[in-house]
């Protein structure tokens, strides 16, 4: 198990722990992980249906606070009731793609995101995708991939770092959303702060698989 393996796994022990009485306390056992991440793609699908019929934006805000929340349960929930599954994930990862993509298009239609920013964002993520598609073409990549397949859904786990920059995205895009519903700049900072420590984070990922590239 290499390093960022450790930091992950040790990293979701402590959440997992920190949510056990929480969790125990308000989630019925008839209620499954995958009902929680169901739950966030309903209440993002709320939130569009209620743009598409009125702009206002506080409601859906709040909404999609409530979403976010979501997030936080359903993998922990999973792994301390035993109830992890490859569906689940990659029903997560759907679940986050379009609870993101929609924070992003409302903080987008707002106009309050500098063109600086977007660039950053996005000029790194683009790398990823460029250097993901490189190793995948390599034969040691194909063969690690062959044998972690029977893992399940480990191979849908988002590690530490990745999982820390999603959490950036969405911190930094909820924090301007609520700028703009309370008319206080300070969140407006503080948004585009968080914004720019998940550009720091994407970087690092880029950087370590255009390494792991050069290694290979």
């Amino acid at each position: 198990m290499n390093l960022p393996e450790r930091i992950t796994n040790a990293e979701e022990r402590i959440r997992d722990r920190a949510l056990k009485p929480m969790l125990d306390l308000l989630i019925p056992d008839w209620v499954y992980p995958n009902h929680i991440t169901g739950l966030r793609i309903v209440l993002v699908s709320i939130a569009i249906i209620y743009y598409l019929i009125s702009t206002s934006l506080v409601f859906q805000f709040w909404i999609l606070c409530a979403a976010a929340l979501t997030d936080f349960i359903d993998g922990p929930l999973a792994r301390l009731r035993g109830q992890c599954s490859r569906k689940g994930a990659k029903l997560d990862l759907a679940a986050d793609w379009y609870l993101g993509s929609w924070l992003g298009v409302q903080v987008l239609l707002t106009g309050m995101l500098p063109l600086t920013i977007i660039a950053l964002m996005v000029i790194p993520q683009v790398g990823i995708l460029i250097t993901n598609r490189i190793l995948a073409s390599r034969p040691n990549h194909q063969q690690e991939q062959v044998s972690t397949m029977p893992l399940g859904a480990a191979i849908f786990r988002a590690r530490t770092m990745e999982r820390l920059q999603f959490i950036t995205v969405l911190l930094g895009f909820i924090f301007i959303l609520y700028s703009k519903v309370t008319s206080r700049a300070v969140w407006y900072r503080i948004g585009i702060g968080t914004l720019y420590c998940e550009i720091f984070i994407v970087c690092m990922l880029l950087f370590q698989k255009i390494a792991r590239v050069v290694k290979q």
